[in-house]
């Protein structure tokens, strides 16, 4: 018996292996396609082609640091606390609003020295741990609409309206979808997740046609081509990259695109360069290894024995699914535009930061809360 669980044990070890060689590979990926795509922009807007490079570099090796000190904490913590921390990111929030840095339009940056972030992309711990806290301590209440999904919306729409008055409207969709999938995972019954789809679409229609900015974009989506050189300029040179890009590419720093032809080719569109440079084969095998490593976390999750952390590690697993699927699908023309950064490829330091602190706090519950059916 003991030799079957000591078989499971290495070949989940050799799991969390692959996802973190994996991880590691698209970030030092992520290094080249930020360099080949910001060169040129980062040289003519601060005199240094390495700009973009160099600040991402140093992000990608301090959050390599903290992904091994999360890896020595006490994960208990972050369970015991998980309220705390999310107030503390709700506090953030509301801060960001006062004194803020404004960028393009919004307030999303808080900056302490030299040093921005952005609080919203806390949340992405912070409001897990308080979800899973919450769907933990009201287990099959959950299936009451009153005693367990209400409170829990409350809070959201809490959240959403901090987000909302950034604004940031497309993090909200991404809660939304994210929440809509959790319920679905406590086993919320399916007339209240469809009442809920139903109102907050109907409630998101109306923000967007409140809104000219948003419902512009919204018509953008529907038909780019019909203001190719104005609203539509982003969509089209992303589909234009793609078309570029053929099979096999134009070559790594050949793109053309990011020669000031497309907005946040570094950033939010730059699986559009990476479409552009290695084709239609290197795009799908970047795709293919997200796949892959979405599945491993996915079956990891699923064996973790403790529930709280169980909710926690198919929570994190669904989160990044998601964050794919939006950023690709944004790029492909497939959603509206919404700026949400391809994980550890896309440039962007506290979205690196993050994602490696929750990959560590992952490896870290996996490793101590992993059941398998012969210890039962």
């Amino acid at each position: 018996m003991s030799d079957n669980v000591n078989l499971l044990k290495e070949g989940f070890k050799k799991k969390r292996q692959f996802i973190f060689l994996s991880v590691f590979f698209l970030s030092l990926f992520g290094l080249l396609m930020v360099y080949s795509a910001s060169g040129v922009y980062a040289f003519r807007l601060y005199n240094d082609a390495l700009y973009f490079f160099k600040r991402q570099l140093l992000f990608f090796c301090g959050s390599l640091v903290v992904f091994f000190i999360t890896l020595l904490i006490n994960v208990d913590i972050l369970r015991k606390h998980n309220k705390k921390i999310f107030i503390f990111n709700l506090l953030l929030l509301v801060l960001v609003l006062v004194v803020g840095r404004r960028v393009g339009g919004a307030k999303r940056w808080l900056e302490i020295g030299s040093f921005s972030f952005q609080p919203s992309e806390f949340l992405k711990l912070s409001f897990l741990l308080y979800a899973c806290g919450y769907f933990f301590r009201k287990g099959k209440r959950m299936r009451d609409f009153k005693e367990g999904v209400l409170p829990f919306l409350c809070v959201a729409c809490l959240v959403f309206l901090l987000v909302v008055l950034e604004p940031d409207f497309g993090t909200v969709i991404f809660w939304l979808i994210w929440i809509l999938f959790m319920f679905f995972l406590v086993r919320v019954k399916t007339k209240h997740i469809m009442f809920i789809m139903i109102f907050g679409l109907v409630a998101s229609l109306v923000l967007v046609k409140a809104d000219p900015y948003r419902f512009r974009r919204l018509l953008v989506f529907l038909n780019p081509w019909e203001d190719p050189q104005g609203s539509g300029f982003q969509i089209v040179q992303s589909q234009i990259a793609f078309g570029e890009g053929g099979l096999f590419g134009v070559g790594l720093g050949e793109g053309k695109q990011k020669l000031f032809f497309l907005p946040a080719a570094h950033t939010d569109f730059i699986f559009s360069m990476i479409a552009e440079e290695f084709g239609l084969i290197g795009s799908l095998s970047v795709l293919l290894l997200y796949f892959f490593i979405f599945i491993v976390m996915l079956r990891i999750s699923c064996m973790i024995g403790d529930e709280f952390f169980r909710y926690f590690c198919i929570g994190l697993s669904v989160m990044f699914g998601l964050e794919i699927v939006i950023n690709v699908g944004v790029s492909c023309g497939f959603f509206p535009t919404k700026g949400i950064a391809l994980p550890f490829v896309s440039y962007g330091g506290t979205n690196l930061l993050v994602h490696y602190l929750l990959l560590g706090v992952f490896f870290n519950v996996s490793r101590v809360y992993e059941d398998y059916p012969s210890m039962r």
